[in-house]
């Protein structure tokens, strides 16, 4: 019997009979715990986890609620017969403190919730047939009908949704930056993401306090962190450092605790979108824009409106599109149980620095999952894209219309030169105008004031100068890191995906090191954005499912008060 999400009580039967069939039901593992500490009744200290693994050194648990009842996820496999199932486990006891799975009120985003005991089995067979590229195309699929953007930010946030699920395995995340007006979308991009991607947590104007308990010092990447109305992110220093710090997975961010006697330590790591009308400030936010994609929203016309679809309201064919919602989530979830310890093999994207941590680990995510060569340029596409768009923005940035006047002045003066010369140099480069009676101070009609002592301390932190003071004043003396720094401000690289020479799991179409086949001309892949999006929207939709068997049973959608049957105009 196929599934079928449309027909409760359909899908309840369904469940009867595969749970009656099925040789290997849930394994559920003894209680080690209960809340008020261990069977010998010595008292631990509790700590609440959205999912486990010991840092990947252990298997993995995801936290669910079955029948309203908290539990622990895992995956068991009988490798000489092929066997996978689901097991349930209360708690996990350790040496120290007991982790427990988090009750109905505790979660602070919509909990992965199973009707059934045998639901997650259910789910886990049904997601063994799925590969990443079936599983990507779903996910692109309920993006474009929720969101009237270009195809670059469509792949880049699809690509986004599923490699949440797996941000555990990535050594650094980037973050999105979703910029534009008030009724652009930005928020619709949020929703989007909050209701596919992995234990999707949506704040606005959120204090550190609240940063600290979602993110929790149990583990790295509990959740993924929507952060909306975010246009004074910048002027917070503990949530600044909490940015800053979580693109990798060995950051933590340290505070005192409530009696300020014991120092606590938390993990930042997770994926991020921050959602605001106008970009934060490069002087209080530059490490943050350095690590996010932007993504500039304007006036759309989606084919559904996602905040209607999560709220139905009574609504049938709403409803029935948010179970559908809720099943892919499952879906995802068990797809990760799957493949969590999948080796990912080493490749070269032909970036590095901060390029390649932007970029790699969802590349490198989606090779090791067997991706299509397909899957695999239209990734590598949307992160060029997004790539040049920031390196354009950083090429026009201050200290890179600086550098090549302190490269001038090096070729006139030598690696010595006074601060009164570059500051002079720069005076004379720049379009603007000096203040005669403030001479420190000059008025840039691009870049606004900038003043000599900032632009000394920026030469010597990001040109690596150093400052010496000499009889006649201050100079500058730069080393041979001058020369290297030019590679940042240089033309952008081109993202190119192969395994590299030294990985041992090169697939066997593939000869180690050899780059992925070409799939399509550059005319086919800048193809027209209309035609692209028009091709998600005709893919097999369950929409068209509803509307069939409502027809069927000679069924009628219930009319909105504007006299139109499910979906009101757009």
């Amino acid at each position: 019997m196929n599934y079928n999400p449309k027909n409760e009580e359909l899908k309840e039967e369904e469940q009867k009979e595969w749970a009656k069939n099925h040789k290997f039901p849930v394994i559920k593992e003894k209680a080690n715990t209960h809340k008020n500490g261990n069977q010998n009744g010595n008292t631990k200290k509790e700590e609440i986890a959205y999912k486990y693994s010991k840092k990947d050194k252990d298997e993995l648990r995801e936290s669910i609620l079955i029948e309203g009842i908290p539990n622990f996820l895992k995956h068991g496999f009988i490798k000489e017969s092929n066997k996978q199932f689901t097991k349930l486990e209360p708690s996990i006891e350790e040496a120290t403190r007991i982790i427990r799975p988090p009750d109905l009120e505790e979660y602070p985003y919509e909990p992965y919730e199973f009707t059934h005991v045998s639901q997650p089995q259910y789910y886990l067979d049904k997601a063994r047939k799925e590969t990443v590229d079936s599983i990507y195309q779903k996910i692109k699929n309920k993006v474009s009908q929720f969101n009237d953007v270009d195809r670059d930010t469509i792949v880049l946030l699809s690509a986004n949704i599923l490699g949440s699920y797996f941000q555990d395995r990535f050594s650094t995340v980037h973050y999105l930056m979703i910029v534009g007006d008030n009724g652009t979308g930005k928020s619709a991009i949020g929703d989007t993401f909050e209701s596919l991607g992995y234990r999707a947590v949506n704040m606005t104007d959120s204090t550190p306090a609240t940063w600290f308990r979602v993110l929790g010092s149990v583990e790295y990447g509990q959740v993924t962190i929507i952060v909306d109305e975010a246009e004074k992110i910048g002027d917070s220093v503990e949530v600044m450092s909490i940015l800053k710090t979580g693109y990798q997975p060995k950051g933590k961010v340290f505070r005192m605790d409530t009696d300020n006697k014991k120092q606590q330590f938390f993990y930042p790591f997770c994926f991020k979108i921050i959602i605001a009308e106008k970009s934060p400030g490069e002087t209080t936010a530059k490490g943050l824009l350095d690590r996010s994609f932007k993504i500039k929203t304007y006036k759309g016309f989606p084919q559904f409106d996602i905040k209607e679809v999560r709220n139905p309201q009574g609504n049938r064919k709403r409803q029935l599109q948010l179970d559908e919602i809720n099943d892919l989530r499952k879906f995802f979830l068990m797809f990760k149980l799957l493949h969590f310890k999948d080796p990912l093999p080493e490749v070269d994207v032909g970036l590095d620095g901060r390029d390649k941590e932007l970029c790699k680990p969802i590349l490198q995510l989606f090779y090791g999952l067997g991706a299509t060569p397909e899957t695999l340029k239209e990734i590598e596409t949307a992160l060029q894209h997004f790539l040049d768009t920031k390196n354009e923005r950083k090429k026009n940035s201050l200290e890179a219309v600086i550098y090549p006047i302190v490269m001038n002045a090096i070729s006139t003066y030598g690696k010595e030169i006074e601060t009164g010369q570059i500051w002079t140099s720069i005076m004379a480069s720049l379009d603007g105008e000096g203040d005669p009676s403030k001479p420190s101070i000059f008025h840039s009609s691009e870049y606004g004031n900038i003043y000599r002592n900032t632009i000394t301390k920026m030469i010597c932190d990001k040109f690596g100068a150093e400052k010496r003071h000499k009889e006649n004043g201050n100079v500058l003396i730069f080393n041979d890191y001058i020369f290297k720094v030019g590679k940042l401000y240089g033309e952008p690289k081109n993202i190119f995906t192969m395994l590299k020479a030294d990985a041992p799991d090169a697939p066997d179409a593939l000869i180690e090191g050899d780059p992925l086949p070409s799939i399509s001309s550059d005319k086919e892949i800048d193809r027209n954005n209309d035609d692209f999006i028009k091709k998600l929207q005709e893919m097999p939709d369950f929409n068209d499912e509803i509307d069939k068997d409502l027809e069927h049973r000679d069924m009628s959608l219930p009319q909105d008060e504007s006299g139109e049957s499910g979906e009101s105009a757009k």
